[in-house]
């Protein structure tokens, strides 16, 4: 019975983060950005995938936020870590943008984020 109620649990918890997801793509595909940030940006925090590299795309191109090459490479560094290719694509063009010092920067909020979701 436990074990019924922990798979549930999971279930549950795993139907509404696509939902969640799923508003924050149609947010976006009506341009409104504030609302997929919004949407995504609890769901990267908790370690999804896809809106972690969602919200490297908001930063990288200032779509809802205000652009901010260092919070995007620091998403996309997370993603790429976790074998999500399109995540080391746009690091490369990310480093032709910004400076060491900014890369350096990035790296580590990446590196200290990883930590800490290790750490949950």
């Amino acid at each position: 019975m436990k074990r019924l109620i922990q798979i549930s649990l999971i279930l549950f918890l795993a139907v509404g983060c696509a939902s969640e997801f799923n508003d924050g793509m149609e947010a976006f595909k009506r341009k409104d950005y504030k609302v997929a940030f919004e949407k995504w940006k609890p769901l990267a925090e908790e370690g999804h995938d896809d809106a972690q590299y969602k919200l490297g795309k908001l930063y990288r191109e200032g779509l809802g936020v205000a652009q901010d090459y260092v919070k995007a490479y620091k998403w996309y560094y997370i993603v790429a870590k976790k074998g999500y290719g399109g995540g080391y694509k746009y690091m490369k063009m990310i480093k032709r943008e910004i400076n060491p010092a900014q890369v350096n920067r990035a790296e580590k909020l990446a590196r200290e984020w990883m930590e800490a979701y290790e750490k949950k």
